[in-house]
């Protein structure tokens, strides 16, 4: 015992508190007990750390061993007292009892005066929408398969929901606990009641309707409210519309998997709309209103002189509404000038004789480019 450093071991500094080193304990042995951890290294760390909180975790074990370097207080005869010291665990003096407890709750234990509550399991669907239903928003029926609670029963598998006794086994918690003593000491682990299938109940007479199962399986059709602005491949989440547990609890959810089938013109990128605009060239060069569509229908969009082909004109507001908010995205527009596609001689002339005029200053960037360069 004294040539252990059980500060070390916990890993607290020698001023730590009692919670402190509490807490550390706990945490430890989340980690290294047999039960959930199965390597041998864990099980020597786990008989470690409570060989050093059985110490550390009494104030006067813990005095005698910062004055002596052993909890008995005689630095010769120092016999480690941990070694067959499991039973006090869950005693009332050392404090094991509460910090255990804590432990198997974490993982389902739960405390015997709590009944665990089962969830029943989700359901995925598949929903396909327009791009304009999933712009807008929209209502939509789905008729699903799915498990509901006996209304007969209320969900207890007896006649009535009233032809049922307590069970004796676990006094209507569902849940039991059992002493079990290893090498390591005595644990106490918890677990459903198998006498009752953890329902706290015993049937006496069974529920004619779902034969004592307290759940049938049907069809239902569910109304699904899908919110303007949703975005394909996201999921609506629709809580307790799943299937109904087996046993009391409450249900699962309904996740509805969106789809969105493509525009045939316009193109969404999160909440704003993009439209890639073809227009003669000598529109962009002339300007002009061009009627275009948007989201809420046409639009009369104004074209300025001389506007450049790749210009992007950006529309606000007229975007998709923001998922949840009371705000839009925009419209980008974006210019693409188009040159025809066949010339007659007359025009083809005008072209030249236009050409001729705007001469070199139309170009500036590359004509000068070019001077310059060898």
């Amino acid at each position: 015992m004294a040539n252990k450093d059980y500060y070390k071991i916990l890993g607290v500094d020698k001023s730590a508190s009692e919670d402190e080193i509490k807490s550390a304990y706990r945490r430890l042995a989340k980690k290294y007990h047999p039960d959930l951890n199965k390597t041998e290294e864990a099980a020597s760390k786990f008989k470690e750390i409570n060989e050093a909180y059985e110490v550390l975790g009494d104030p006067k074990k813990r005095a005698n061993y910062d004055q002596f370097g052993s909890a008995e207080g005689n630095p010769f005869g120092g016999g480690s007292s941990a070694g067959g010291g499991f039973g006090d665990f869950f005693g009332g003096g050392g404090g094991f009892s509460d910090i255990f407890s804590d432990i198997f709750s974490a993982f389902g234990g739960g405390g015997t005066s709590a009944r665990v509550q089962e969830r029943g399991q989700d359901i995925i669907v598949d929903m396909t929408l327009t791009f304009e239903e999933a712009c807008f928003g929209c209502e939509k029926n789905i008729t699903l398969s799915k498990i509901e609670s006996c209304s007969s029963c209320k969900g207890t598998g007896a006649k009535n929901g009233k032809e049922f006794t307590t069970c004796p086994e676990c006094r209507g918690t569902g849940r039991v606990r059992f002493q079990q003593n290893t090498m390591f000491g005595t644990t106490i682990r918890e677990a459903g009641c198998p006498k009752c299938n953890a329902t706290g109940k015993i049937i006496k007479e069974k529920c004619p309707d779902c034969g004592g199962k307290g759940y049938n399986r049907g069809t239902k059709t569910v109304k699904v409210k899908v919110p303007a602005g949703i975005d394909d491949g996201q999921t609506l989440r629709m809580r307790g519309e799943g299937n109904a547990p087996t046993r009391e609890g409450v249900n699962g959810d309904l996740n509805v998997r969106i789809s969105v089938k493509p525009h045939k013109v316009l193109v969404r990128r999160g909440t704003d709309i993009l439209l890639d605009l073809y227009l003669p060239f000598t529109t962009t060069i002339l300007g002009g209103k061009v009627e275009i569509p948007t989201l809420k229908g046409k639009y009369l969009l104004t074209i300025p002189e001389l506007t450049a082909s790749g210009t992007v004109m950006r529309l606000k507001g007229r975007g998709v509404k923001v998922l949840n908010r009371e705000s839009y995205g925009d419209m980008l527009v974006t210019i693409k000038a188009e040159a025809p596609r066949t010339l007659d001689k007359q025009t083809k002339a005008k072209l030249e004789e236009i050409s001729s005029a705007l001469g070199e200053n139309s170009y500036p960037k590359y004509s000068n480019f070019l001077k310059n360069s060898k």
